[in-house]
């Protein structure tokens, strides 16, 4: 089959060397059956005929201009924010740096609380980025020791971030890499990384730096295995719909024998009707080993209703704030898990109805205040202790999330200085920022809202709000 082409030109056509415009061919059959006209006719030259529609002639998109200039802006735009990200490491460095060079001692702080001046800038420093930044005491901590690393161990590192080559990703492979790296060997694990971290992936450039940094280091696998052991964790964070996710960090050995043993415990007969899936039933193995310590009722309950063991190994170790009404079941207001949020009404009944007891909050039937406790001692009493846990959930200084239930009770104006045991002067504070608040020049002081206001040694001020909305005692 044999086609005749014929070229129409519109416009300008700009060639090889010269100005054209746009062409677009039309072909007509001329021979039906003719083999032989399958293929284009090439010139004398060896190039392709007159009569052939070169394949680099394409009418340009309207909308590729854009297209690259958005992708352009893309670039430019993460340019920007790796530059950010070394502004930030610097400026977090100088902090660093200048709190070091400070005293951050309360004037009147009574005797030696185990804390040295430097020990206390860090505090401080890390209340004020949680301020600032308006992240968690683990996230400013993090922060301050990449800075650090970045800033003193990684200059030509910080120098890619600053020009935007490398994002702050692949900056943080090398710090966390980096981390362990002996000072004689760090230049070199530097300058062997740092071209490649400019052109491949995270994931690949991390390969390649836990490979290298094996070979730099001095001490055997056996002895930064023991090292890493010392850093053993249990970490817990917040989901959503009531879900909430609890993880370890422990001896690959150890997590093995965890999973094999709530495999095992998983796989194990079950009763007609079971229909858990084997994630379900190891989430339930789970549950049950920590809470009561067997897990009788997780292999033979399978009939999909509640659990009959909600709240059984929870009883003594959380505080849930159940609406009367839906204690009732006239509503479905939902409660309030302490140190969590909100949980749904179902799930509040079932806790509340194995608990063994109820804290009650009396209140005036008039003013609806919370009636009077023991303000003549300093012991806080039981019940008001409740009270603030309710109140507050977890430990009101600024970022922080320990629960309530392992805080300290503080007077907010001492007791030594005049305060009194009220609801109105306690706050439940970690250990910790018990600590930072009772010995550096951190102040709080308590609004009649239940609110707390932070004044840092920058003069900065922030507020804490409480998890429950109390009245106020009178």
């Amino acid at each position: 089959m044999t086609f005749t082409w014929h070229r129409v030109f519109t416009g300008l056509w700009r060639d090889a060397g010269g100005v054209g415009g746009v062409a677009f061919y039309v072909g007509m059959n001329e021979a039906e059956n003719d083999p032989a006209a399958d293929t284009y006719p090439v010139s004398a030259d060896g190039g392709r005929g007159l009569c052939d529609p070169p394949p680099d002639v394409i009418p340009p998109d309207p909308c590729l201009a854009q297209y690259r200039a958005a992708l352009d802006d893309v670039e430019e735009a993460e340019r920007a924010i790796a530059s950010a990200h070394a502004a930030r490491a610097a400026a977090i460095d100088r902090l660093r740096v200048c709190s070091e060079q400070m005293s951050f001692a309360a004037s009147d702080s009574p005797g030696d609380h185990g804390w040295s001046e430097r020990v206390c800038a860090e505090k401080i420093v890390v209340m004020e980025l949680v301020g600032v930044l308006r992240v968690s005491d683990n996230t400013a901590r993090n922060l301050i020791w990449q800075s650090k690393l970045l800033v003193n161990r990684l200059p030509e590192t910080l120098t890619a971030l600053r020009e935007g080559s490398i994002s702050y990703p692949h900056a943080r492979v090398m710090i966390d890499q980096g981390s362990s790296v002996p000072d004689g060997s760090i230049e070199e694990f530097e300058q062997t990384l740092l071209p490649p971290a400019k052109e491949v992936t995270v994931p690949k450039l991390k390969k390649a730096a836990i490979r290298l940094r094996e070979r730099l280091q001095p001490s055997s696998s056996v002895e930064r295995h023991i090292e890493a052991v010392e850093k053993r964790t249990v970490w817990f964070e917040p989901g959503d719909d009531g879900m909430a996710v609890i993880g370890a960090t422990l001896s690959a050995e150890v997590v093995q024998a965890i999973r094999d043993r709530l495999t095992t415990i998983a796989g194990a007969p079950t009763i007609e009707g079971d229909e858990r899936t084997m994630a379900q039933k190891r989430a339930d193995a789970f549950t049950d080993l920590l809470l009561t310590g067997d897990t009788c009722e997780a292999t033979l309950e399978g009939t999909g209703g509640p659990r009959p063991n909600v709240g059984h190994g929870i009883r003594p170790k959380v505080l849930v704030t159940v609406p009367v009404m839906t204690l009732l079941g006239r509503t479905d207001e939902p409660g309030d898990l302490e140190g969590y949020g909100p949980i749904d009404p179902e799930t509040a009944r079932q806790i509340a109805a194995t608990a063994p007891s109820f804290t009650r909050l009396l209140v005036h039937p008039v003013s609806s205040a919370i009636l009077d406790f023991d303000r003549t001692t300093y012991a806080v009493p039981a019940d008001l202790k409740n009270v603030v846990r309710v109140r507050d959930g977890v430990c009101r200084a600024i970022g922080c999330e320990q629960p309530a239930t392992h805080a300290e009770l503080d007077h907010t104006r001492e007791w030594a200085g005049g305060g009194t045991t009220k609801l109105g002067n306690l706050a439940c504070l970690c250990a910790d920022h018990h600590k930072v608040r009772t010995h550096t020049r951190v102040k709080m002081r308590n609004l009649p809202n239940g609110d707390i206001e932070w004044e840092l040694p920058s003069g900065r001020t922030y507020l804490t709000h409480p998890a429950t909305q109390l009245p106020e005692a009178a």
